[in-house]
């Protein structure tokens, strides 16, 4: 339950960020604090150290995303929320649900967030022998399609249907093929896609596993 309760949390402060995105700093970390109260007093059924983890994690993952982006704070999540799984993590159906409520806010815009970041720091080392880049205009499609697919990859994922996740990347693949033979032996678009689709569908999984264990 402490688990799927910090998850849960920390999707709650994420939304927040999101309503809070542009206003000021004393009403961003006012909002926090009253969240975190409210999360550490929900968190009481796990017991005190359960509601430490719980106020803690939201804050930290506040914090990380502030200071070193997305891709640290979700990595960082994963692991102490799986740690906290192997803790205490059996069989519990009302934490699966709370758990799922919080996976399923994780996978959208803060997923998106998780591949541009991890996408950003791949491209900050190119090669010496690479070209320079070429503008290329990209539509905003993917705002709405990785959450869409990440979250079905993790429904497909918990009812067994293996086949149909492999059909859906390879669709997707097919999709980008376009794309990806325009660049020409650059190499990079295909770069690009394989980092995004791996760390998303990574994201995806990880999500499946928290709740198939809590279920």
């Amino acid at each position: 339950m402490t688990a799927a309760v910090l998850v849960a949390a920390v999707a709650s402060v994420e939304v927040l960020g999101w309503w809070l995105r542009g206003r000021t700093l004393v009403a961003a970390t006012s909002a926090w604090l009253v969240l975190a109260v409210t999360a550490a007093g929900v968190a009481g059924a796990v017991g005190p150290w359960g509601a430490a983890a719980v106020s803690a994690g939201a804050g930290a993952w506040w914090v990380l995303r502030w200071r070193t982006g997305a891709d640290v704070a979700m990595g960082v999540l994963v692991v102490v929320g799986g740690l906290l799984l192997l803790a205490d993590g059996g069989p519990d159906p009302a934490a699966a649900i709370i758990a799922g409520l919080g996976v399923a806010v994780l996978l959208s815009r803060t997923s998106n967030d998780v591949c541009r970041d991890v996408i950003a720091r791949a491209r900050a080392a190119p090669r010496d022998d690479a070209p320079p880049p070429r503008a290329v205009a990209h539509l905003r499609g993917g705002r709405v399609i990785g959450p869409l697919e990440r979250w079905l990859i993790a429904a497909l994922a918990l009812v067994g249907a293996e086949a149909v996740i492999v059909g859906l990347m390879a669709a997707k693949g097919i999709g980008r093929f376009p794309e990806i033979s325009d660049d020409r032996g650059r190499g990079s678009a295909l770069e690009e896609f394989l980092v995004g689709s791996l760390v998303s569908w990574a994201l995806a999984g990880a999500a499946a596993l928290m709740v198939a264990a809590l279920r």
